[in-house]
C-alpha cells in the first residue's frame, strides 16, 4: 500500500513537472513568436540578383547591398549566375525569388529584354524593383521603381576625354561585354563619339562577354589584325586585365595602353604595378547601399526619383594610391557591419 502511494505521488509530481514545462515552452514560444512578429514588422526580406558574382565589381555591389541592409534593418540576400552570359540562369533566379515571396528586388539585368516577363510578375504582385548598374529601355521603365548607377554614356565620354587629353590621335580598339548589351553599348559609344571628333580612329569593337579569359584571345586577335593599334579600351576591368595579359604576352606593354571600366581592386593593383594604364572607376558600394535605401523608402510609402546616378572617377598612376585608400576604407566599413 505504501509503495503504491509513493508511486502515485511520484506520478503526480512528474505530471505536474511536465505540465509546468509545457507551459513554460508555450510561453517561450509565444514570446518568441511575438518577437519574430515585431521583428517582421520592421524587416522586409529583399533579394539582390546581380549579373554574376565572378568579379570584384559585383562583389563590391554585393557588399553595398549587405551594408545597406545592416544600416536600414532590412534583411538582404544576394546571388547571381556564375557568368554574365547566363541569361537563362538569372531569369530562373528572379522567378525563384518571386515564388519564395521576396518583398523587394534589386536587379542588375544580364539581358534587359529577357527579364521583362519576370518583372511583369513582380508588378502584378506589387514587388518593387530597383535596377542597378543597367536600366531597361524607356518603353519598359514602368516595370521598375528606379535605376541606380552610372550614366554609362557620360562615363564613356569621360574615358574619351581622358584619351583626348593624354594621347595624340591614334588607332583604338574596343573590347566590350555581350553584343547588344545596352550598358556596354553606351560605354563604348560615349568614348567613340568623343574621340572621333578629335581625329582618333576606332578600328574595331569586339565582344568578350565581360570575361577575362575571353578578352585574352580577343586582344590577341586584334593585335594580329591591327598591329598599329595604340589603345585598347575595355568596357569592364575583367576584360581589361585579360587584354593587358595578351599585350604583355606579346611584349607590347610599352606601345599599347589598356584602359578598363569599373575601378575594381584587381585593376587598381595592376595600375599601381605599372601594368594596366587606367580605369573609369564607378562607385559600386554606393550603388548597393542606395538600392536598399530606395526600397526602404518605398516600403514606408514614400517615392524615389526615376534615376539616381552615382559619380565616376578616372584612375591612373597619378591618383591610384589615394583612390585605393578611400575604397579600402569603404570595404572595411562594409565588412564591419
Amino acid at each position: 500500500m505504501k509503495k503504491r502511494f509513493i508511486a502515485a505521488a511520484m506520478a503526480v509530481v512528474l505530471l505536474l513537472g511536465l505540465m509546468i514545462g509545457c507551459q513554460k515552452k508555450e510561453e517561450a514560444a509565444n514570446d518568441n513568436g511575438e518577437a519574430a512578429s515585431e521583428e517582421g514588422e520592421n524587416q522586409d526580406a529583399v533579394s539582390g540578383i546581380l549579373m554574376s558574382l565572378n568579379s570584384d565589381y559585383w562583389h563590391m555591389i554585393e557588399a553595398g547591398i549587405i551594408n545597406g541592409g545592416n544600416k536600414t534593418g532590412i534583411e538582404t540576400t544576394v546571388t547571381g549566375p556564375t557568368s554574365e552570359s547566363d541569361v537563362t540562369g538569372q531569369v530562373a533566379m528572379i522567378e525563384d525569388q518571386i515564388t519564395a515571396g521576396t518583398k523587394g528586388l534589386i536587379l542588375a539585368p544580364s539581358d534587359t529584354k529577357a527579364v521583362l516577363p519576370a518583372l511583369e510578375k513582380c508588378k502584378e504582385k506589387n514587388i518593387p524593383v530597383v535596377l542597378i548598374d543597367m536600366d531597361l529601355d524607356e518603353a519598359n521603365q514602368d516595370l521598375r521603381a528606379t535605376f541606380i548607377g552610372t550614366s554609362e554614356y557620360d562615363a564613356g565620354k569621360t574615358v574619351g576625354e581622358y584619351i583626348v587629353e593624354n594621347f595624340e590621335p591614334c588607332k583604338i580598339a574596343v573590347i566590350r561585354g555581350l553584343a547588344g548589351l545596352p550598358s556596354h553599348d553606351a560605354r563604348a559609344n560615349g568614348m567613340r563619339e568623343t574621340v572621333e571628333e578629335k581625329g582618333f580612329e576606332v578600328v574595331t569593337e569586339q565582344p568578350a562577354d565581360s570575361e577575362r579569359g575571353k578578352a585574352v584571345s580577343v586582344a590577341e586577335n586584334i593585335m594580329s589584325a591591327t598591329p598599329d593599334v595604340k589603345i585598347i579600351y575595355c568596357t569592364n576591368d575583367e576584360m581589361a586585365l585579360g587584354a593587358y595579359q595578351a599585350v604583355e604576352g606579346k611584349q607590347l606593354q610599352d606601345s599599347i595602353f589598356v584602359i578598363g571600366f569599373d575601378g575594381a581592386p584587381d585593376a587598381l593593383t595592376s595600375i599601381k604595378d605599372g601594368k594596366l594604364g587606367a580605369t573609369l572607376a564607378q562607385k559600386p558600394i554606393e550603388m548597393g547601399e542606395k538600392a536598399v535605401e530606395a526600397l526602404q523608402t518605398l516600403f514606408e510609402g514614400g517615392t524615389v526619383e526615376s534615376n539616381i546616378y552615382t559619380s565616376t572617377t578616372m584612375v591612373d598612376k597619378n591618383n591610384v594610391e589615394e583612390f585605393e585608400a578611400d575604397l579600402n576604407e569603404q570595404l572595411k566599413e562594409a565588412e564591419s557591419r
